[in-house]
């Protein structure tokens, strides 16, 4: 259903005089394949480009180089009414419950804006019964229909969203980080009722968190981000059994368990991620890296495939083939 291809979204920064220009590499040459009713997670810390590419996947981030191809079509060249009837098809869950929403819009107006752009009404009648519906179907009260979104919790008000996304009946759903503002238990529910829905109207996930323990529970594949790159990517039973990066390694060794398990394999990490405006030499990743070498330093790894659907971008690991997206 969505391909990308070497996907390049970078910014110009703050120009100083006679100073070069200079861009912030936000994503930098990212690749994947998404199937019908899956869900891929994106993983990695805050900074790395999650938000950045699944708002160029929306149309809401320019697209510097690379395609975006939506069920056949390069959605990366798309603007005016092409571009909006393509958003019928994606659409996207905000990580904020509480700035998402206007304040100054009752629910019913909320969830029957985007059922006004794009006219999936022939009566006020049939209108006000869709959004109804779309409560209900979230979980909430229809009688609150008239309500503001103060009035409701951040749970709720996260239902609210969601069902604002269901309402134009997407294929395609990017949630970044939607429950990662919330309580612990109201999280749960959440996630259960997005696993609901995707399996009642088979439609797929991009996943955006920075929460290993909660992608492994919701996603069928995960990619993991760092500085702009897919450094690995797998099947959830790949990278939960067999991490092979060691940026992924410390991302699972950050996990809180009650019996701690480590990889012996990798060690804690040191420093903090580096500025996409000026990033490292060689792999990105080295200067936090407890392995790292001298090729390290110098050439960035290629994203190969070491095993089936299972790639990594390390030079600890000799690519057997050249690197394939694979669709979840």
């Amino acid at each position: 259903m969505l391909r990308v291809e070497n996907l390049k979204v970078y910014y110009p920064s703050t120009q100083r005089l006679f100073a070069p220009r200079r861009f912030v590499r936000a994503v930098d040459g990212v690749s994947f394949a998404l199937g019908d009713a899956r869900t891929l997670g994106l993983v990695g810390e805050s900074g790395c480009g999650k938000t950045t590419l699944g708002r160029a996947i929306l149309g809401l981030s320019p697209v510097t180089e690379g395609s975006i191809s939506f069920e056949g079509q390069d959605i990366a060249s798309l603007s005016g009414s092409e571009l909006r009837r393509h958003r019928r098809k994606i659409q996207m869950i905000f990580q904020d419950p509480y700035s998402s929403l206007d304040p100054l819009m009752t629910i019913e107006q909320i969830l029957g804006e985007p059922l006004d752009i794009h006219r999936l009404y022939s009566s006020s009648t049939e209108r006000r019964e869709k959004i109804l519906s779309l409560m209900d179907w979230v979980g909430l009260d229809p009688s609150q229909a008239k309500r503001y979104p103060h009035e409701f919790s951040g749970g709720q008000r996260q239902r609210i969203g969601i069902a604002r996304a269901l309402a134009l009946s997407p294929r395609l759903i990017v949630c970044d980080e939607p429950v990662s503002a919330l309580d612990v238990s109201i999280q749960a529910q959440i996630m259960n009722l997005l696993m609901d829905i995707q399996e009642r109207e088979k439609i797929s996930y991009l996943f955006i968190s920075h929460d290993l323990a909660l992608v492994q529970h919701a996603c069928h594949r995960i990619a993991v981000m760092y500085l702009g790159r897919i450094v690995e990517e797998g099947s959830v039973e790949e990278i939960r059994s067999r991490p092979l990066h060691p940026y992924t390694q410390a991302l699972w060794n950050a996990i809180p368990t009650l019996e701690k398990e480590t990889l012996s394999r990798s060690l804690p990490l040191s420093g903090e991620i580096p500025s996409a405006l000026n990033p490292p030499a060689g792999c990105h990743f080295h200067p936090r890296c407890p392995h790292a070498g001298e090729q390290c330093r110098r050439v960035y790894p290629t994203l190969s495939e070491i095993s089936s659907g299972h790639c990594v971008a390390c030079h600890l690991h000799s690519p057997s083939e050249k690197p394939i997206p694979h669709e979840n």
